[in-house]
């Protein structure tokens, strides 16, 4: 019985860290973000498709995708809170895309329609899937839909997304139709969204009739996507890229190592999870587990970070982890998407280690503190150059954090109706309430209310704490482990709330001998962050060994600890660093240090086995 997450919204967050941290994004970030957009000229793209005017298209193809993606976005901070401004803006962007829709005869992909003729379409008549982005621009369209109409239970968004995916539908899948794949992945999951949302929403009933839904073709055509990966006959194939840049390389069945670009890859393995779990396909569910150990075992950074080569933002071969590598922002929210699908599959602590090592680190790094400056790339070392940009030429990765931040509270819990259970996934001070509990969480306590019923209640126990323990009154719970949850049956109620005690590590991490980089040095991590060293606070100087027994200790966000000279040396958390300070000196930066006496790569390989990080000792 696969675990399902709470409606996005439902759950409100109430957390030291979180709240204000999210406040900003919505209230910051999200405006910034359209701001930019409207005066890049992603809007007026729309407004020119409409007008036929014969206007140059503004942005990179992929840019109606972003301003959708951040719709999205928008429609989930909705979801949690009603805000008549935010409504209103939404809902004459809405019109906007209707417009430009119907010009279009419901096809909705500004980028093609300016720069192309119509016969290429799709990538179609040596046109070119990659470049194009129409069926990731018609996904993203799909996915707004599908949270617009969670948030507001209006169909406005709805009956454009549900016309563009009816002609997709219509043209794209199994002979005589076309035999054409995403170029970029999003549409796999966004359509499995859409047809979920038809089967289980009865009010749609009389809009589904109207607008010829036939909601089984929405999955079909999913299922299509994968299958037919691979197989090019008819297919124009890209002019720059070869077909393993975007998992195209052989049928999805067939795939065992993340491969190409890591930000298309984990959307491809994303959506393949969600249709794995529709369709039954016992055999993309073996793939997909292969997958993720290719990813979390052989190309992970300690952040969280993947996708090594600048060339292609992709992965590289096993075990090459550069510390300048690209690590681009949307790879890691990606990957961060598809470990909470997978945990729906199989509850297991690792999906949500990996998810917060992503998290913390990576996807945090890549938002100034002022919510208006981002990083593209997150590398491990910086030599002071590199800061986060006003705006970008290819300004993915706001979006993507949209997405990533007006989610988080859906995936604080999880639950399985059939099962009676509740699963705590994250420790973020939230409360949430459904027909079978009420749960609220807060500085280490759960009150829950099972109203009246036996409840299982698992408790994830994260790979960085010591010392975990279950207390009621002032007495230990016994509890048992499975899968890296703590598991508790009892009958609930808020009067004897359930105290949950742990402590976070201060360690330091090695990495598997074969990372080569990485050999004769470690890296400092307290609790989910991995720390780093920052000119700033060492002198300018980031070149640190660190002493056989450094005597690390922690002083608010700081870790102090003893260098091979003597000196004392400062880490901070990695996703704080590039904050402050004016200079190059200042800035400089780096998480992986030398250490002094370091054990020999032999003794090590034989202690990490199959592994790529592990605590030195």
């Amino acid at each position: 019985m696969y675990q399902k997450y709470p409606k996005v919204g439902s759950v409100i967050i109430e957390d030291k860290f979180w709240t204000p941290y999210l406040n900003n994004v919505r209230y910051v970030m999200l405006p910034y973000v359209f701001r930019k957009f409207e005066e890049e000229g992603y809007v007026a793209n729309y407004i020119s498709v409409t007008k036929k005017d014969g206007a140059k298209h503004n942005g990179p193809y992929f840019s109606d995708g972003l301003f959708l993606e951040s719709l999205r976005g928008a429609c989930d901070f909705l979801a949690a809170e009603r805000d008549p401004l935010l409504e209103a803006y939404i809902d004459k962007a809405i019109q906007i895309l209707a417009d430009a829709s119907e010009a279009g005869e419901g096809y909705l992909c500004t980028g093609t329609t300016q720069r192309r003729p119509p016969e290429q379409r799709w990538g179609d008549n040596d046109g070119d899937i990659i470049d194009q982005h129409d069926l990731y621009n018609h996904g993203c369209l799909v996915e707004a839909a599908v949270s617009h109409y969670k948030a507001t239970g209006k169909t406005t968004l709805l009956r454009t997304a549900v016309i563009a995916a009816n002609l997709i539908c219509s043209l794209i899948g199994k002979a005589p139709k076309k035999n054409i794949i995403p170029g970029h992945s999003l549409s796999e999951e966004a359509f499995v969204k859409l047809y979920c949302l038809f089967r289980d929403e009865p009010a749609l009933k009389e809009f589904a009739q109207e607008y010829h839904v036939n909601y089984q073709d929405y999955l079909d055509i999913a299922e299509f996507w994968y299958d037919a990966r691979g197989n090019h006959e008819g297919r124009f194939l890209s002019k720059r890229f070869v077909p393993a840049y975007s998992q195209d390389h052989v049928t999805f069945s067939q795939q065992t190592e993340a491969v190409g670009h890591s930000v298309r890859a984990m959307l491809c393995y994303l959506g393949a999870t969600a249709v794995a779990k529709e369709k039954n396909r016992e055999d993309f569910f073996r793939v997909l587990n292969q997958l993720w150990d290719s990813v979390v075992y052989k190309k992970l950074h300690i952040s969280g970070g993947i996708g090594a080569r600048h060339d292609i933002e992709g992965f590289d071969v096993d075990y090459n982890l550069p510390n300048k590598a690209y690590l681009e922002t949307c790879a890691a929210i990606g990957l961060a998407f598809w470990n909470t699908e997978m945990n729906t599959v199989t509850l297991d602590s690792k999906y949500f280690d990996c998810f917060e090592r992503s998290l913390y680190n990576n996807i945090l790094s890549s938002v100034g503190e002022d919510f208006r400056h981002f990083f593209y790339q997150n590398p491990l070392e910086s030599d002071g150059s590199l800061r986060r940009w006003v705006w970008h030429g290819c300004p993915c990765c706001p979006p993507m954090q949209l997405k990533l931040f007006s989610a988080l509270n859906s995936f604080i819990y999880s639950y399985s109706e059939a099962d009676k259970c509740i699963n705590v996934n994250m420790f973020i001070g939230s409360r949430y309430e459904n027909e079978l509990f009420a749960i609220r969480q807060s500085e280490g306590q759960l009150a829950i209310d099972s109203k009246g019923e036996k409840l299982t209640v698992r408790i994830r126990i994260p790979e960085y704490v010591q010392h975990f323990g279950l207390s009621m009154s002032g007495a230990p719970v016994e509890y048992r482990v499975e899968n890296g949850y703590a598991v508790v049956e009892a009958v609930w109620n808020t009067e004897n709330p359930l105290n949950v005690s742990y402590e976070n590590m201060l360690r330091r991490v090695y990495a598997n001998p074969k990372a080569e980089e990485d050999n004769g040095k470690v890296a400092v991590m307290y609790g989910p962050y991995v720390m780093c060293a920052e000119g700033i606070d060492n002198g300018g100087d980031v070149d640190i060994e660190i002493a056989e027994n450094p005597d690390l200790t922690v002083c608010g966000e700081m870790v102090y600890g003893k260098a091979a000279s003597g000196k004392e040396f400062c880490l901070i958390p990695y996703y704080k660093w590039c904050n402050r300070g004016d200079g190059e000196t200042d800035a400089k930066m780096t998480v992986w240090m030398k250490q002094e006496n370091m054990r020999a790569p032999e003794e090590l390989a034989a202690r990490i086995g199959e592994k790529l990080y592990d605590i030195y000792e």
